[in-house]
Parts: C-alpha cells; structure tokens; sequence
C-alpha cells in the first residue's frame, strides 16, 4: 500500500493491490450560489471541477475515486442549483471510475443526488488494504474503532493551510498537505483498548474545491470546523509536518507560528 500526494494537486493516490484510487476531499459543490447571496458573482463551478478530475482520472490511470466528504456545500436546506448540478455531474464521472463518498457534515441530502453506482458511506469512516491498511474519513466526527488499526488515517474538513506574512503586514495562506502523529491519552477509551496501541499517522487533505478558505494551522484555529480528533489535542498538533502541494517541506507547525 503506498500513499502519494499528486504533485501541484490537492489530492493523493492510494496504491492497494491492482487498484489505483484517487483521494480528494472537500468539493463544496454550490459555494459559489452562497457567495452570490453576498453580492459576488461566479460562473457555476461544475465545469472546471469535471475537467480538473478527468484529467486527474485519466493522467493517473486510477480506477477508482474517493471523496473524504462535504460534496455539497448548503446546509442545512439543499439548494436547487446542487440538486441539478450533482445528478450529472456523478453520472459523468462513474463511466470513468468507481465512485465512493465518506460523508461530510455539509452532505445531506446526498443519497438522492448521485446515480446508485456511486458508494456512499458512513462518515465515521472506512478501511481499506489487507495486510498494510489505511483508513479513510473526513474528519467532523472521530474515526470508528477499526481506523486506529491502520498505517494510516487519511482525512479532510480542516482544509489545512499555512499563513505567511511579511514585514510590511501583507498575509497570504496556502493550502497545505499536514502529516501528524497522535496521543494515545487523548482518544476516547472506547475506540482504542489500550494507550499502548500502535496508532496510526494522520494524513489531512487539503480542499479540492478552489473557493473554500483554509484554516491557517501556524495560527489559532476555529472551533466550529476542526471537528474532535483536533479539539480533543488528540493531534499532537505542534510536532505535526506542513507541506506545500509542490511538496516543499515547510517545517513542523510549532516553528511556523
């Protein structure tokens, strides 16, 4: 099983076997209609988003795609834009992979959106692999027991980021890939039996969607989205690794404050 970040691209490859499955997260499908109740205006976003994973599909010869969640954006009522948007959109991308979706907080309403070829599953996660595994999730509720029996947990929701500033006070943030250990204290009893377990690294992704902003990890991070395995300190948060998409390596999060 090897775990690959595409170079220049919020998403990964997961190789299992025969299988070669692309990761992403995060689409928020629809922000753009909110920003327009705010006064901006943008083209629908379908277009591009279904060329940026077609190629990726295509490129990489992956046979497979999964979503870590928040397809949609609206909640808690879905919009009429994301109901005609969706249907086709999926219908799309299934004759190019199998499609599965971890659902997010933002994704209700999902099961009636996507044709029935598209797997949706429970947002407390899945695993995959035999002997070398890798859990998937998205991140707004702790992972299932079976995710701390993995080489890995991969997840979005955060839509981790790193903000630079400069001496004169100009401030840009960009999304980062974010590699952390966890504290066994921290995690609930019930999904791990002993404090002594081997636990697994966290992997979390950045956002696909180009419209969504990223919480900056070098500064104090809003409650309302980094979901419990973030709030409870169970990520060791200070020792954990930020790199860019171009796959520069940044530091640990501890040195960028």
């Amino acid at each position: 099983m090897k775990a690959v970040p595409i170079y220049g691209t919020p998403a990964l490859i997961l190789k299992i076997n025969e299988e070669k499955i692309i990761v992403i997260s995060d689409l928020h499908i629809g922000i753009e209609h909110e920003l327009a109740d705010r006064g901006i205006s943008l083209p629908s976003q379908i277009p591009g988003l279904k060329a940026r994973l077609t190629a990726l599909i295509e490129e990489k010869k992956a046979n497979r795609l999964i979503i870590l969640g928040d397809v949609k954006h609206n909640i808690p009522v879905t919009t009429w834009h994301e109901w005609r948007e969706l249907p086709s959109l999926f219908e799309d991308l299934a004759r190019l992979a199998r499609i599965d979706i971890v659902k997010g907080n933002h994704d209700g309403d999902l099961e009636g959106m996507v044709p029935h070829e598209v797997t949706i599953h429970d947002p407390h996660g899945i695993v995959l692999g035999k002997r070398k595994r890798v859990g998937l999730v998205h991140g707004h509720t702790w992972p299932a027991p079976e995710l701390f029996n993995t080489e890995f947990i991969i997840a979005g929701h955060n839509h981790p980021a790193i903000e630079f500033r400069d001496e004169l006070g100009g401030r840009s943030i960009e999304p980062i890939w974010l590699r952390a250990k966890l504290n066994p204290k921290k995690i609930p009893k019930k999904l791990i039996p002993s404090v002594k377990q081997k636990l697994p690294e966290l992997i979390v992704v950045p956002a696909f969607s180009e419209l969504v902003g990223g919480a900056a990890m070098n500064r104090r991070l809003p409650k309302e989205l980094i979901g419990p395995i973030f709030r409870s300190g169970t990520v060791k948060l200070d020792e954990a690794e930020a790199y860019l998409l171009d796959g520069t390596f940044l530091g640990k999060i501890k040195t960028l404050k």
